[in-house]
């Protein structure tokens, strides 16, 4: 982060607010656009705001760095899987390492956006309408703690840095890291601020655009931080926190205020009734294997009425990370589906369809595919979620094991963010969105080209929370957010529990990113209890013989006891900082880096 901050400057906005939006500045210049004159329009306020945006794509550059692969790998929904050298993605799963900077392709984006929504809160004062400053300002407090609190659950405590250097002396300084108290205080004073001055217009109505962050999108993340921070820290610290702490915005030091379960549920229940925002009919038509193209010959979506209803209309969807298929840069497109898309097919194989190519990365663990089945019979969720292949494929015994030496191969494969084809005029295509339906222009686009949208909040997840905060609370209509979910699969009424709750944000959110850190939440002996359900269970490696998934290393149990599921900061960062930042506990030895399968 010092090679970053020493090149901040609060009077030079062009390279840092701007990486990314190569084709604007083209035509403009901001090289000479300071804080006394900038921005001087709504579109300088609205490009303001796009560079914060631009970071959370940035930091999807490379998929496996990321949160959202390492949460999926790190929980009891998957395996690492990946080719034999896809070290890093293995060591996740095992709660170890590779490389020792495996995940900074992640984190100075994240930094990166941290300052440029620093930038704008700092500036967008300078809006005349007010609709639009508050919008905006609601949007950088938001994005701001947002990231922070994915880099805090990831690495713990962080550096916090919620101003902008006066000079670039100040820059220069490596920022220390802040107390869970202060970066908790942090994220939700930013949200809190963001729900208050937001408009409150549906959630197709935003005044800045679609799919920009709403005050619907603060008060479903609100409910987030509160239930991990209080969850996590109380089983971590071993004493009873109910509140959320507050920082001063001004002041940047924690206020003394906090923020209770009763102004979280009451805010949840805002969006619940004033956002728009509503469940989909059919759970299935989320998820783009229901897309038109594919549809017409993948026989386990032929039954289900309609068509994957995209990202611009989904009223469920939330807070996204946005991508388009056609994007000019391959940098701009979701990566992820090909990450996680099953591995390497050199051409079209009729019994892989409908998948198209990738890496092979998250195969799913067949216990969760078994018990789920028993834990709620009959529920369409489990096969609109899980691909099982001697369930979907019409000759099981054809299916290529090992392809490209995959590892950790279990004959399961997550659905929700996958790399899908389809048949066009008799012809394989590697990318469905190639069709004029879904933005292409008839011809195969090739790999990597999915047009879906990576999905962080939606609005399922909003009623769960309501139901986990208030014990089952109905609410209009006479039924809990729990089940109102469950209506919607087919699924009959459940009194409330708290292992009911866990169930159905089990089912509801699987591979969706969300299950990691419910487990840590949810305490020690839970998390540890879910991790070991991976042992002995049935996998393959590079197309071998039939064998078990075993401990690697010293075992899930001593690594989480170790690092109580925190990553390793970079180490470029650690050694940059001279000793501002310290390791994380149980990362310091050589027990924690994984060489290769054993």
């Amino acid at each position: 982060m010092k090679k970053f901050f020493k090149y901040l400057s609060a009077l030079v906005l062009g390279s840092l607010l701007f990486a990314g939006c190569e084709k604007f500045l083209d035509t403009v210049s901001y090289t000479e656009s300071n804080t006394s004159n900038y921005p001087a329009s709504e579109q300088d306020a609205m490009q303001l705001v796009t560079g914060i945006y631009a970071a959370l794509n940035q930091a999807s550059y490379e998929p496996s760095a990321h949160s959202f692969i390492a949460n999926l790998t790190m929980s009891d929904e998957c395996f690492g899987g990946g080719g034999q050298d896809d070290y890093e993605i293995q060591a996740y799963d095992h709660l170890l390492y590779f490389e020792p900077n495996a995940q900074l392709d992640y984190w100075t984006p994240y930094y990166s956006g941290i300052t440029r929504a620093n930038m704008a809160i700092a500036n967008l004062d300078k809006v005349e309408d007010e609709d639009m400053r508050n919008q905006l300002l609601g949007e950088a407090y938001f994005l701001r703690s947002f990231f922070l609190f994915d880099l805090t659950q990831q690495f713990g405590e962080i550096p916090l840095v919620t101003t902008v250097p006066n000079s670039v002396t100040e820059a220069a300084e490596y920022p220390a890291p802040g107390t869970v108290e202060e970066i908790y205080g942090t994220i939700a004073a930013g949200l809190k601020k963001a729900i208050e001055i937001m408009p409150s217009k549906k959630w197709n109505e935003c005044v800045s655009g679609l799919r920009h962050a709403t005050k619907w999108d603060a008060e479903a993340l609100l409910a987030r931080v509160y239930l991990f921070y209080t969850g996590f820290y109380s089983d971590k610290e071993g004493k009873s926190i109910t509140a959320l702490p507050m920082m001063d915005l001004e002041t940047n030091e924690l206020s003394g205020e906090t923020v209770g379960k009763d102004y979280v549920v009451s805010k949840l229940e805002d969006c619940i009734a004033n956002s728009g925002h509503k469940l989909v009919s059919d759970f299935r038509l989320m998820w783009p294997y229901m897309n038109s193209a594919t549809k017409a010959d993948y026989k386990y979506a032929q039954g289900v009425e309609g068509t994957w209803i995209t990202d611009d209309v989904n009223p469920e969807e939330m807070f996204s990370i946005c991508y388009s298929n056609v994007a000019e840069s391959s940098r701009n497109r979701n990566k992820f589906d090909q990450y996680l898309g099953v591995r390497k097919r050199s051409k079209y194989e009729v019994n892989a369809f409908p998948f198209s190519r990738g890496y092979g990365m998250a195969t799913v663990n067949p216990y969760v595919w078994d018990q789920w089945e028993k834990d709620e019979p009959g529920d369409i969720r489990k096969a609109a979620s899980i691909y099982n292949i001697n369930d979907e494929m019409e000759d099981p015994s054809k299916y290529s094991w090992g392809n490209d030496n995959q590892m950790e191969e279990s004959g399961f494969w997550q659905k929700k963010y996958q790399a899908w084809g389809a048949i066009i005029n008799g012809t394989f295509y590697y990318e469905f969105s190639s069709i004029a339906e879904y933005g292409g222009a008839g011809s195969d686009l090739g790999r990597g080209h999915s047009p879906q949208n990576v999905q962080i909040i939606r609005f399922a997840d909003v009623l769960l929370m309501h139901s986990e905060l208030t014990d089952g609370k109905a609410l209009a209509g006479g039924k809990s957010g729990m089940n109102m979910v469950r209506e919607r699969v087919g699924l009959p009424d459940k009194a409330y529990s708290v292992e009911a709750l866990r169930l159905e944000r089990q089912h509801e959110l699987a591979f969706e990113g969300i299950r990691w850190n419910d487990m840590r939440r949810y305490g020690k002996a839970y998390c540890l209890a879910a991790l070991k359900t991976q042992l002995n269970q049935p996998i393959r490696n590079a197309g071998g013989e039939w064998i078990v998934m075993k401990d690697q290393g010293a075992g899930y149990e001593a690594r989480y006891n170790a690092t109580w599921g925190f990553r390793p900061f970079p180490a470029s960062e650690v050694s940059l900082s001279a000793g501002v930042l310290k390791q994380n506990e149980g990362w310091t030895d050589a027990s924690a880096q994984y060489s290769n399968w054993k």
